[in-house]
């Protein structure tokens, strides 16, 4: 696994654009895909509630959250939802070589006219960070990694209209930007239950949260993970929790 140490690196991917991505259970092939397998996506899709019959990733790109979420949950149904026509077709490769094919449906279409005939007990989405201000030369990551497609107050009108009414919402997003999402979710009724500040580097400014969103506005759950003591050497904690994933550190 790569160091995430640099800061000026791209800490959202892995390996090689041109690379399978092997997880223990199951492989994602991206090539095609706009954005690829990365260290805030696996955290996420390790961390989440997974609990419930019905689940919705929001964003589905490789369909790395929908594919962690089917081999935590082996009852689950899964919807995932990407608005790329090339990732949202390689998602759906990737889903269909599982060992979950039949629980993981991909759908091609933009969320925002997304119908479902039940609400989801939990909702996951590795959103757009940016809000348009680093706005990428190229189109499809523009939409995938800078808000081009999806702005947090579209976002959270969807999860308020497809979240259930005892449902959470997982996302992962950059610290700066927790007020904003977290003021527009109240004005849906949805409050934090659990956050976790992520650290990529010991002794470094931490430049990630991961948050879980409900309606019941109870008592905030408080967590924090390391990702790396220095360049190579991983955090027990961030081990323990990739361990049912990752082959190696």
């Amino acid at each position: 696994m790569r160091s995430l140490s640099d800061p000026k690196s791209d800490l959202t991917t892995f390996v090689p654009a041109m690379y399978d991505f092997r997880f223990k259970q199951f492989t994602l092939r991206q090539d095609r895909c706009a954005l690829k397998v990365g260290t805030d996506a696996v955290v996420l899709g390790a961390w989440a509630d997974v609990d419930g019959a019905r689940i919705l990733d929001i964003g589905a790109g490789t369909g790395v959250l929908a594919l962690m979420a089917a081999q935590r949950n082996p009852a689950a149904r899964i919807d995932a939802v990407e608005i790329d026509d090339a990732s949202a077709e390689q998602a759906g490769e990737n889903a269909a070589a599982s060992p979950w094919a039949p629980r993981v449906r991909v759908h091609r279409m933009d969320v925002r006219r997304l119908h479902a005939d039940a609400p989801f007990d939990r909702i996951l989405c590795n959103p757009p960070f940016y809000a348009g201000e680093m706005g990428s030369p190229d189109a499809r990551t523009g939409v995938a990694k800078h808000g081009g497609g999806l702005r947090f107050a579209e976002l959270l009108d969807v999860v308020d209209r497809m979240l259930a009414e005892q449902g959470r919402f997982a996302c992962i997003i950059p610290l700066n930007r927790e007020a904003t999402l977290r003021a527009i979710a109240a004005a849906h009724g949805l409050g934090a239950a659990r956050r976790c500040v992520l650290h990529y580097l010991e002794g470094r400014p931490p430049k990630r949260v991961l948050l879980e969103l409900d309606r019941a506005g109870g008592d905030l759950r408080e967590e924090q993970l390391l990702v790396e003591h220095r360049p190579g050497v991983f955090s027990t904690a961030y081990r323990a929790l990739l361990a049912p994933f990752l082959l190696k550190f």
